[in-house]
């Protein structure tokens, strides 16, 4: 199952790691009226997003990613394109880090298929239901 066809979106389509866009938000935020990490409510405007993230992040990726989670966006982990070896070296960090980030503001991590996870800032915010078959 292919889990960005799943959600309605095309792997094409993710504009998230375009720098331009990042700075021009940020500069549209004032200093005054920027949440506090520390805070629980987070940003309502960034509520139900959903991020798609390729691949191993550095550390600035890790920043901006743990800033859009505790503003209350959700983050779809893919590490599809690593290998063995970058994935054992690299990915498995990422992914305790993001879990991490969960674990702290009452998040979840979510195993989601090989390669794929799912970060949301609550837990009730990702579920399974049962496939039904119709008569």
């Amino acid at each position: 199952m292919n889990i960005m066809k799943f959600f309605g979106f095309d792997a094409d389509d993710d504009d998230y790691d375009n720098d331009d866009d990042y700075t021009e938000d940020r500069r549209k935020k004032s200093p005054a009226r920027r949440e506090s990490p520390s805070r629980s409510s987070g940003n309502p405007g960034a509520a139900g997003k959903l991020i798609l993230f390729n691949g191993i992040a550095s550390d600035n990726d890790k920043r901006r990613l743990r800033e859009a989670f505790n503003n209350g966006a959700m983050i779809l982990i893919d590490l599809h394109e690593l290998n063995q070896r970058e994935f054992d070296e690299d990915g498995k960090d990422f992914i305790t880090f993001m879990g991490g980030v969960a674990f702290a503001r009452n998040g979840e991590l979510k195993f989601i298929e090989p390669a794929q996870y799912l970060v949301t800032p609550r837990a009730d915010m990702f579920e399974v239901w049962p496939e039904v078959e119709h008569e």
